[in-house]
């Protein structure tokens, strides 16, 4: 199948400037615009529907839905880890690679760091206000699930960990409410299951926070907050530094915010660990 893209770039030349407007605005959004429908597109670049479907058929395209599903088989392809790993091995040099991972991993808590400051909070306070908490992940994307998971059920006491490729969360789901919340971590190249068991989650009324890579993520569609957290790496997987720094954020924003509560939870924790011999104790040294 031919890259799209290219397919565009070849045919652009011969294109009125309307037209060419929409070509600009797709390859430098292609991500993004493999989500989007005709008309959120047209409205994006500031034409008509019209333009955009005339322009898919000067390129050879039956229409904005073919010229989409290409678009998406691109983007699939694009994600895929060998093809991340070849991409980033043309540009690596062994000597270099601590540098390059430093610099790439600080740049992404950067870029992360400039989420929206009221996203943030309106997330601890969904957080702190919901009945029962369902952390939910794939692959990549379970540590931080599972350190989220860890850290809110050890202050709070109602949170869980269900993995989406298990079929067990549909016994939870049809249980959830609007007083419930699920929190989605979802990176390329995304799990149908999750997608699937958000969507259960939203026709239930359940508040949806996502923690993914990027605006253009299909889970985006169930979510009420979304944190876009980068994931890139200097080779084929995906890097969970950003997220767990956002999602770390969002623990000790917690704390704060039920102090009182979390302590009193937390010494009595403690007390049955203590009588437990949980904690290697300290040894004198003669």
């Amino acid at each position: 199948m031919k890259n799209p893209l290219e397919t565009l770039k070849e045919k652009v030349g011969s294109l009125p400037r309307s037209q060419k407007l929409v070509v600009d605005y797709i390859i430098d959004h292609y991500s993004e615009v493999g989500f989007m429908t005709v008309e959120q597109l047209s409205k994006k670049v500031g034409t008509s529907t019209t333009t955009i479907m005339r322009l898919m058929s000067n390129v050879g395209y039956s229409g904005y839905s073919e010229f989409q599903k290409n678009l998406q088989s691109h983007i699939r392809e694009e994600t895929a880890p060998q093809t991340r790993f070849e991409n980033n091995l043309k540009h690596l040099s062994k000597n270099e690679s601590w540098l390059r991972h430093y610099d790439l991993q600080i740049d992404q808590i950067q870029k992360a760091n400039q989420l929206n400051e009221a996203s943030l909070d309106d997330a601890v306070k969904m957080i702190s206000s919901s009945s029962t908490i369902y952390c939910t992940s794939v692959r990549s994307g379970l540590p931080v699930a599972q350190y989220l998971t860890h850290n809110l059920n050890r202050m709070l006491g109602n949170t869980k960990l269900t993995i989406a490729d298990s079929s067990d969360w549909v016994d939870d789901v049809i249980a959830f409410t609007e007083n419930d919340l699920l929190i989605v971590v979802s990176f390329a190249r995304y799990g149908e299951r999750l997608m699937y068991y958000a969507e259960q989650a939203k026709r239930r009324g359940t508040k949806v926070i996502a923690i993914t890579d990027k605006f253009s993520s299909p889970v985006v569609s169930f979510a009420d907050i979304v944190l876009a957290c980068p994931a890139d790496s200097i080779a084929s997987h995906n890097s969970i530094v950003s997220s767990i720094f956002i999602v770390d954020y969002l623990i000790g924003s917690l704390s704060l915010e039920k102090t009182d509560m979390i302590s009193q939870r937390l010494k009595e924790v403690d007390g049955i660990l203590t009588q437990m011999n949980y904690h290697v104790q300290k040894k004198n040294v003669d």
